[in-house]
């Protein structure tokens, strides 16, 4: 979907096919980001995590770069 003038995002990490503490695991432990917990906003989050990106770009790029690090190994 076409994003207007928003800094949030909701990612639905379920395609991974990790348990979502395994997923929020490596997000904030191997990319070193913080996002907060879908379930936080109520019933049904379990796998979608919330991301604010209202940063720079290079800091987004580089936060990015740890994200699909952080994934690597899962990718077929």
């Amino acid at each position: 979907m076409r994003l207007d003038a928003t800094y949030l995002a909701w990612v639905d990490l379920s395609g991974t096919g990790l348990p979502p503490e395994e997923v929020a695991a490596r997000v904030k432990d191997r990319a070193r980001i913080f996002a907060s917990p879908g379930p936080q906003f109520g019933p049904g989050g379990d796998s979608w995590l919330r991301f604010n990106f209202a940063t720079p770009r290079p800091i987004l790029e580089e936060a990015l770069d740890r994200l699909d690090d952080a994934f690597r190994d899962i990718r077929g």
